[in-house]
């Protein structure tokens, strides 16, 4: 899995559930500020990630990675470990 790999599934669930366009989308983009995202939103979507990707980080993994290349080099190393 590469973080392009991540970035693409990233994408389809920012579109399908926040209704967010993929192309805000980007490696340098931020939940919070180029996103427009709440806490309760970016809660959500750590849910749906961990669903995508048969993770079980819990909230805490999370709570540094505040933009979507952060998230996407996260998710690629558990997968790899």
């Amino acid at each position: 899995m590469t973080p392009a790999d991540v970035l693409s599934t990233l994408r389809e669930i920012l579109e399908r559930d926040f209704h967010i366009p993929p192309e805000k989308v980007t490696p340098e983009a931020t939940f919070r500020g180029t996103l427009g995202m709440d806490s309760l939103d970016v809660v959500d979507l750590i849910f749906f990630l961990e669903k995508a990707f048969a993770l079980n980080a819990g909230l805490e993994a999370y709570r540094e990675l505040h933009s979507v290349r952060k998230l996407c080099d996260f998710v690629v190393a558990r997968k790899s470990a």
